[in-house]
């Protein structure tokens, strides 16, 4: 479970949705400690913030 855990801070890290919510549930499950959330949290909201961008922000307003 901690390799399985270290995976899913990877990809939080990263920006993926689903990877954050796996942390979340590890953290709530006693797996993942205060700090490695935080941690995680912070890097998951700048990776999504590095991933912003006006042409990125119109081609989501078009396929929507």
């Amino acid at each position: 479970m901690d390799r399985a855990m270290k995976h899913f801070i990877i990809g939080a890290r990263s920006g993926f949705d689903e990877s954050l919510k796996a942390v979340g549930e590890g953290y709530k499950a006693g797996q993942v400690t205060k700090d490695e959330y935080a941690n995680t949290l912070r890097a998951y909201q700048d990776s999504r913030e590095d991933m912003k961008s006006e042409p990125r922000a119109r081609a989501v307003t078009f396929w929507d």
